[in-house]
């Protein structure tokens, strides 16, 4: 048995790297904490905490809950757990688990914090607003509701006032590392609203340096000339498909901050369309098919393993999951942006599914996503160099899947939809072997609340200030060209 000096000693380690935003770290601390107290309410809160960051929701839930059952109104579980069904998609249950964190403990940061964000995400900017003003604007705020408080009260107050309230708050010397970036990636957003982008830019710089920059350009290289060496078109033609022919499925594909959001609302204006959002689904096929890493296809068929009953059963399973989203549904949209290495899979497991590929300026993409403060398996979006590296493995993967797979992929270029809105939403729809409705125009009337960073931007009429944005910027992207060579025009 653990000594409690051996305990207290993995304790402050897992929340040491919590605090230092090394989500992944803690949970692992945690876990071998928990090995050690399975019982700890407070562990189990923690590690749902921290999966709920790394982007395990699922994993975070059985946590959270496992809380609940020894505490049943414990605020900050409560509204962790209404931050995990957020994550999920499930609004409702989400608002049900904020309001009653809230009714527990009416002061908890934590708890407000979470209903004004399921406000904000249904559009519900002024009351969003003006449940966190009481709390928010005095100087001893809790810096987490001020952070939101200022994102909100530019609507209201203008830009400025944002600007005022970030920028005090960031000159307080207590702040955690966590809060100094979710405060600082704020303040850039609201300086690049106000055109004082030199000022953006070096918020953003700070912001980034204080987030955790272990990504492995050379891993993620290797793991595509693998790919691309062993999937080749004739071994991809030997692989047997899946005999299930539903049209239900469509993946939208494409890199973060390139459009995705964008599409997804679009298409789910539609009647005959069902938002699934960022699914998880695909991880339980891959595994099973195709192994932990889900990159081997060459050897999952020379072992045996995909053949077309296995297919078929995998693809039926993942069908079934987006039955219970849209029971009545025509089509159902996954828009998981790391589905991208699983094409090759999915092109097997669901023959008749469409395809989407979203697809931007990869400046402007990149910097957009240097631009705000991801939580989940991100890591190369801190650094300008391994976010064009990125881009530059992402594209040879995509390129590598056009030639091999034989399926035709609809290219939703941002650039295009931004000046062309009704054209190449029609022929998106057609795509889609839909008749035509006129509420594809009006997405941003749909009411559906988009449960990403692009929540905001999807709620508004079309507009063309994202195109072109990196120009603003120009003298600082040198790292970035260099690392897109060809990609960067």
């Amino acid at each position: 048995m653990a000594s409690p000096a051996t305990k207290k000693a993995l304790l402050d380690q897992a929340n040491g790297a919590y605090n230092a935003g090394n989500f992944r770290a803690a949970v692992e601390l945690y876990r071998q904490l928990l090995k050690l107290e399975p019982k700890n309410p407070g562990v189990h809160l923690n590690l749902g905490k921290c999966l709920s960051l790394s982007g395990d929701a699922r994993g975070a839930r059985k946590h959270l809950l496992e809380v609940l059952n020894q505490r049943p109104n414990d605020p900050t579980a409560l509204a962790q757990l209404a931050t995990v069904y957020r994550q999920e998609g499930r609004l409702d249950d989400a608002v049900r688990a904020a309001d009653k964190a809230v009714r527990a403990a009416p002061d908890s940061g934590f708890a407000l914090w979470t209903r004004a964000d399921l406000h904000r995400l249904q559009g519900e900017f002024e009351q969003a607003c003006e449940l966190l003003r009481p709390h928010a604007d005095a100087p001893d705020a809790d810096p987490t509701l001020v952070t939101m408080f200022a994102m909100l009260v530019r609507r209201f107050d203008g830009v400025d006032r944002s600007i005022e309230l970030l920028s005090a708050l960031l000159s307080r010397g207590d702040l955690p590392v966590a809060i100094q970036a979710q405060a600082g990636f704020q303040l850039g957003q609201m300086l690049d609203r106000a055109g004082r982008y030199d000022e953006a830019f070096e918020a953003f710089v700070r912001a980034n340096g204080l987030r955790p920059a272990s990504w492995d350009a050379e891993r993620v290289r290797t793991a595509v000339d693998e790919q691309i060496a062993t999937i080749t078109p004739g071994l991809y033609a030997q692989i047997p498909e899946s005999t299930l022919k539903t049209g239900l499925p469509v993946f939208v594909l494409g890199m973060m901050r390139s459009g995705t959001t964008l599409c997804e609302q679009v298409l789910s204006s539609h009647p005959g369309v069902v938002a699934g959002g960022e699914l998880q689904h695909m991880r339980e096929p891959m595994v099973a098919l195709l192994g932990e890493g889900g990159h081997d296809i060459a050897g999952a068929f020379e072992d045996g393993r995909l053949t077309s009953q296995s297919l078929t059963r995998a693809g039926r399973g993942y069908v079934q999951k987006l039955q219970k989203l849209g029971p009545k549904a025509q089509r159902v949209t996954d828009k998981m942006p790391y589905n991208f290495q699983f094409l090759g899979l999915i092109r097997k497991m669901l023959p008749g599914a469409r395809v989407v590929h979203c697809v931007r300026s990869p400046l402007d993409t990149c910097l957009s996503c240097y631009f705000h403060d991801f939580t989940g398996s991100h890591d190369y979006a801190y650094d300008l160099e391994h976010l064009g590296q990125y881009t530059v493995q992402y594209q040879r993967l995509m390129d590598h899947w056009t030639r091999t797979l034989g399926i035709e992929v609809f290219e939703m270029s941002y650039e295009r939809f931004v000046s062309d809105q009704e054209t190449l939403t029609r022929e998106l729809v057609e795509f889609m072997g839909l008749d035509w409705d006129d509420a594809c125009l009006r997405f941003h009337e749909s009411g559906r609340a988009a449960v990403t960073w692009s929540s905001e931007q999807v709620r508004e009429p079309l507009y063309t200030r994202s195109a072109g944005r990196h120009a603003n910027y120009e003298g600082r992207l040198g790292p970035l060209r260099a690392a897109l060579g060809d990609l960067a025009g």
